[in-house]
Parts: C-alpha cells; structure tokens; sequence
C-alpha cells in the first residue's frame, strides 16, 4: 500500500468550532445579530477602508447569500469612487468618519481593511457597538492593543475573524488533515519561505496591487490626511505614506506583519504550536533602499521547546529562487504547503527511499540526462477540487448568523499577534526575546 493511500485511510481529527453565544433577554441597544439570524435575514455590511485590499472584500462579501453592503468609508476619493461602482446596492452610503459608521443601527457587520495602525481603535470600537469584525492582518501593531482588542471581542460577545485566508483553502485544509493523522512522525523544524521580486520595489502599489504609480489625483484635496494621521506621529501630507504605507513602522511591523504573519497562521492552523517561547530576528535594509524603513529582507527563529519544535521563516523583496513554501520536516514523512500545494515526501533517510532515488536516476539515464539531476516525486499530491471548503468570507458571514467562532477568530488572532510583535521586538532590541505566558508580555533576556 503507498503511503498516500495509507494517509487517505487515516481518520483525521476534525476541528470543533465554539457553541453559539446566547444573549441576555433585556439587554437593550444590542441589534438583532447578537442572536442566531435566520439563513433569509439580510446582514447590513459596511467596508471601512475600500483601497487596494478593501474593494475586493466588499465584493467578496457581495457573493455571498442575503448581504448588503450598506456604507462605504475611505479617506481617498479615488478609492470611495471606484468602491461605488462595484457596489450591487444603488442605495449605498458613502461615510467619511468611521466612528460614525460602527454606531449605525442598519450595520451588523464591519469589514476593516485600513492601514495595520488603524485596526485596534475600529475593532474595540466595533465590538462595543456589538458589530460583528472582518478585520485584515495583521491584527495590530502593538501588543496592548491585542489585549484590548480580545477583551473588546469576547466581553462583547461579537464574531471576529481575522484576514488569514489560508484557513479557508482546500491545501491547507489538507495539510492539517495528514499532520493530525499521525503520519509525519515527531515534527522537530518547520521551514518557511515568502520571496517576492519584481521590476520595482515591493510594496510600491497604489490603490491595487498592480497599480505602480501614484494616482494623478492624489493631493490633500482628495485625501483626509489630517484623519487618516491622527492615530500616528504628526508631519505635513504625504501621500507617498498614505498609498505604501507598508514601508514604514509608524503604520505596521514590516514584513512581520504582512508576510510572516500569513506563512506562521498557516502552520498555526495546521499544527497549532500557538504563541512561540522565544524569537530571534535578523534582518535589513539590503537591496531596495531609500524608500522605506523596514527591512526588505527579515528572517526568524521561534522555539517551542515543550513541543520540541523550530519554526523558521525567511524573507526576501530581491529574488524568487525559493518563491513561497511551509515544509514540515517530520521525522517519518515531510509535508509540503502553500496556497496551491500540499504534498507529502517519504524519509531520505530510509532505505526505501533510496530505492526510489535508484529508479528516478535510471529513468533520467534513459532519456539522455543527467541522474544527478534525477527528483524523486511525491509519494502525495494534492489534485484541485479533492476538498470543498468554503471561502473566508463565507465562514464569516455563516458565523455571523450561527454566533459560533471562525475560523480565524479571536484566539487565533492574539498568537498572531503575540507571534508577529515578538519578532519585531526582538529586530528592534537586537536580541532573542521570549514570551512571558502568565503576564502575557515581551520580554528580553
């Protein structure tokens, strides 16, 4: 019997999602959602944020059954124009002030798709007006903000669901079903990679992803610089700022926050290690400089050392030899995964693997090629359309109606945060630091 097929005759764990939270009778000013809504009900959606990751969470949302996008906001004219005109409902407000757009009675549910500083004001504010979040990662950008934040979600009783897609790609869902199946063996070190390269810097977008050049329009007539500045160091209007802000630490964490933070979620997910006990961070300012101050390359190291586990990330804006991959290097199996992928290697070490080795050179003799150059394949691969599973949207608007968690709620969401801040905190002092569990702090030594 191959090994895949032993894997497919594994019974897999299946995760459990939280029981719906019951509302008190008499509590007044609390709309409808915080009760189990009917698969009929319309839920009221506003998109706060609708530039280069916004616009396409408010047609996201648009695809799924029974929802109204009732209220746009965005502080760039461009960005509220084109929201507009993808927007199914003729009726849609546009709102300048967000504040104004989590009190409104008519919206159940916030999507949050601004720059990482402004997150933790909107999400504690939503939650105390008892709207449901969508809240992109990552989740904030400092670690008190996290602990507001969670007690914000859970004393309110709201859904959240953090933007870590890969929780709902059919890959993922694969992968975690061969690690819970036992069939990697002692999982010692993960290794994962996110390379990304092109013509121009990283991160030097405007409004989507392949817009490269600012917009004619941009200027402090069409952008509220003086609100989107508010939450952060004051100096005079820079829409440079305002459209990459990813380049800077006075709006996010850098890599750590865009790209770690999606590769470590997703072994999180699939392995569920949690909150790491220490990280070390080495990184820099090395190919494309002068238009930022956050490393264009950031490599990391968490222990786990009661799990006796490693997991390591690399990053690079220059190059994309390696590309993006999440090894899980088990001691009886590796496993392979990234948005497209999931497949399985049985151990080198073995001798049966060295059989495979013999054959895969043999057959590249035959054709004429080199059989040092001979690759073993996959004893597994995955194959589009072997898992159905429902987008991340989806998931949340199914638990905005069922009141059970996501499946990147709120929990999930602070070892994010915990995760990503720690590897920030450890670039920033220049030292390994480690994670306190009972005061739940940063702390160097």
């Amino acid at each position: 019997m191959s090994s895949d097929e032993t894997i497919a005759r594994r019974t897999f764990l299946k995760g459990v999602t939280a029981t719906a939270a019951g509302l008190a009778a008499g509590l007044k000013g609390a709309p409808a959602l915080l009760a189990q809504k009917s698969p009929n009900d319309v839920i009221g959606v506003a998109c706060i944020g609708v530039g280069t990751r916004g616009h396409q969470l408010l047609q996201e949302a648009q695809t799924v059954p029974n929802t109204e996008v009732r209220i746009i906001c965005d502080l760039y004219t461009g960005n509220v124009a084109r929201a507009q005109t993808q927007c199914k409902n003729p009726k849609v407000h546009v709102v300048h002030e967000w504040e104004k757009v989590v009190q409104d009675p008519d919206i159940d549910a916030v999507l949050i798709a601004t720059p990482d500083f402004w997150h933790a004001p909107m999400v504690i504010a939503a939650a105390q007006a008892k709207k449901d979040v969508y809240v992109e990662k990552g989740w904030c950008t400092k670690l008190a903000d996290a602990k507001q934040m969670r007690h914000a979600v859970k004393g309110n009783k709201v859904v959240m669901q953090l933007g870590h897609n890969y929780n709902s790609l059919p890959s993922y869902h694969k992968a975690r079903e061969i690690f819970r199946s036992g069939a990697l063996g002692k999982l010692p070190l993960v290794r994962t990679y996110i390379d990304r390269a092109g013509t121009r810097p990283m991160w030097k977008f405007y409004t989507d992803y392949n817009v490269l050049d600012m917009p004619a329009d941009a200027g402090p007539n069409t952008i509220d610089w003086d609100r989107w500045i508010a939450n952060a160091p004051k100096r005079p209007f820079d829409a440079e700022r305002f459209f990459t802000w990813r380049c800077w630490w006075d709006y996010g964490t850098g890599i750590a926050g865009d790209l770690l933070s999606h590769v470590w979620d997703g072994v999180n997910m699939i392995v569920g290690m949690g909150i790491p006990s220490s990280a070390v961070t080495h990184g820099g300012t090395y190919f494309w400089t002068g238009d930022r101050d956050v490393p264009d390359q950031w490599t990391v190291l968490y222990d786990y050392p009661g799990q006796d586990m490693g997991v390591s990330f690399s990053c690079c804006f220059h190059s994309t030899h390696v590309g993006e991959i999440s090894q899980l290097l088990g001691r009886d199996f590796t496993l392979e995964v990234n948005p497209s992928k999931c497949r399985t290697y049985s151990p080198e070490w073995k001798p049966e693997y060295q059989l495979k080795l013999k054959k895969a050179q043999d057959l590249a003799w035959q054709f004429g090629l080199d059989p040092q150059n001979a690759v073993v394949l996959p004893d597994y691969e995955f194959k589009p359309g072997e898992i159905q599973v429902t987008s991340h949207m989806q998931d949340f608007l199914d638990c905005t109606r069922s009141r059970t968690t996501p499946r990147c709620g709120v929990d999930r969401a602070f070892e994010e945060a915990a995760a990503i801040l720690m590897s920030v905190e450890s670039f920033k002092q220049g030292r390994k630091v480690h994670w306190d569990p009972v005061k739940e702090e940063i702390v160097g030594g």
